[in-house]
């Protein structure tokens, strides 16, 4: 199992790493080379949806935040990261998580 300080690392060197690609000038690329950059990003695309929707379904099988007054997780999910409420119970049910009713 790796601990909180294996993944933030990861997570930075992440970061660092698109931050890196996101500099260079992919636009001069041949046509042919930019279609294979294209299908590479695609795929980390994926891989990190995945992790996303493993992520969240483990978050949302706890406890609601304290911080949220026991508000439903998808109105959680909304305000911190700034999505509708409606993304949000979608994204829940993609990670396979239970979507709250709907707040009247």
């Amino acid at each position: 199992m790796s601990s909180n300080n294996d993944i933030l690392t990861a997570l930075n060197a992440a970061d660092a790493a698109w931050q890196a690609l996101a500099a260079l000038p992919v636009h001069t690329l041949p046509p042919r080379d930019q279609r294979a950059v294209l299908i590479r990003l695609d795929a980390m695309e994926k891989t990190v949806g995945a992790l996303q929707r493993r992520l969240l379904g483990a978050l949302v099988a706890g406890p609601t935040p304290i911080e949220f007054a026991g508000a439903p997780w998808a109105e959680v999910l909304a305000r911190r990261l700034r999505i509708s409420v409606g993304e949000a119970r979608r994204r829940i049910s993609e990670a396979g998580g239970a979507v709250e009713p709907k707040s009247a």
